[in-house]
């Protein structure tokens, strides 16, 4: 995929005077911490693919510690995560740990909280190719 399909229409504002983080302060953050040191180091990961850093070791570290949370604002900053995060290999395969990601959203459509339904369901129509998801 080259660097003009790879489009992002999420724009989010940060101040320019912060450091950003090591990629072992984020794994650490997410693996360890509560759910407000989860949620803000989630938001900095956010903003590092954003700005077009390359965070492959925190693929697997956000599927074991951070997707299986229930926390509202969890859910909806992992919507956007998987909105931008690289899903495919360099050659266009799909991601072999996209398909846990693939099972717990199938889990969030079957949730008894119309929220998590309706914003599952709203980020699966955003998707180019929905048919990359299948496993």
């Amino acid at each position: 995929m080259t660097a003009a399909e790879n489009v992002c229409y999420t724009l989010i504002n940060i101040p320019m005077d912060s450091e950003p983080p090591s990629e072992i302060t984020l794994k650490t953050d997410l693996e360890k911490g509560d759910v407000k040191s989860k949620t803000e180091a989630l938001k900095k990961v956010i903003i590092m693919i954003l700005n077009g850093e390359k965070l492959p070791g925190l693929l697997m570290t956000i599927i074991r510690f951070v997707l299986p949370l229930q926390d509202h604002t969890i859910k909806k900053l992992l919507l956007v995560f998987w909105e931008i995060v690289p899903k495919t290999t360099p050659d266009g395969k799909l991601l072999q740990e996209m398909i846990l990601v693939c099972d717990a959203y199938r889990k969030d459509l079957q949730h008894p909280n119309e929220f998590i339904r309706g914003s599952t369901l709203r980020f699966l129509c955003k998707l180019r190719r929905p048919s990359s998801w299948s496993p």
